[in-house]
């Protein structure tokens, strides 16, 4: 990333310019020194995603884990389209009948480590993702894995399109247990299918982009 652009984006989302240390293990996240919560509100999420769709010029919305639809009923109004992906039958049938009045907005059932391959194959210019699937008990629904996430971004990363941008959520769940990679073998991941991508790890949230 050019220094120009690191400047722009430090002073539109502030939260950038603090750095996060990470190792197997979280050793600390600039959300909870600030006394605040974790995970932090969804509010905050969606201001993220707004933010980060206005600083790249991104259109097109591709979320993961639609669960009640409250992301996609937040920023529906920021993207021209939104695809959102959620495994459970019962949550999706929910969430289509929300936002069946919308031609904007597409729900898709399915894994999205199975139904992202398909999806991207009609994707013709960069797209914002916000990669939220993952078994937290209750009424969601488990996959194979925990987490599709690994099988996620191969699939972005290697994807045609090289100007994505990937906002992971629950970073404080990367320690390596249940699907889950540590920190550091996400970048490995990430870098040894693209070095010239930027990995920021803000407020509980990975964040990839050019």
């Amino acid at each position: 990333m050019s220094g120009e652009l690191s400047r722009i984006i430090s002073r539109k989302i502030p939260s950038l310019s603090t750095s996060v240390k990470y190792s197997n293990y979280i050793e600390e996240l600039h959300w909870e020194k600030k006394g605040r919560p974790i995970p932090p509100p969804h509010e905050y999420k969606q201001k993220i995603v707004k933010q980060y769709a206005k600083l790249f010029s991104i259109t097109t919305l591709i979320e993961t884990g639609t669960y009640r639809g409250e992301m996609v009923e937040a920023i529906k109004r920021t993207f021209e389209k939104i695809y959102s992906i959620e495994l459970d039958s019962t949550l999706c049938e929910t969430a289509k009948q929300r936002f069946s009045k919308s031609r904007s907005i597409t729900i898709i059932e399915g894994d999205s480590g199975r139904v992202l391959p398909k999806l991207l194959k009609s994707i013709k210019s960069p797209c914002l993702f916000w990669l939220d699937a993952h078994y937290s008990s209750g009424i969601t629904s488990r996959g194979d894995l925990d987490t599709p996430i690994m099988k996620e971004l191969h699939c972005i990363l290697t994807h045609s399109i090289k100007e994505h941008v990937m906002l992971i959520d629950d970073a404080c769940c990367f320690v390596g247990q249940n699907g889950y990679p540590t920190i550091g073998q996400l970048k490995k991941f990430v870098f040894d299918i693209n070095p010239n991508l930027v990995i920021r790890i803000e407020n509980n949230i990975i964040r990839v982009h050019p």
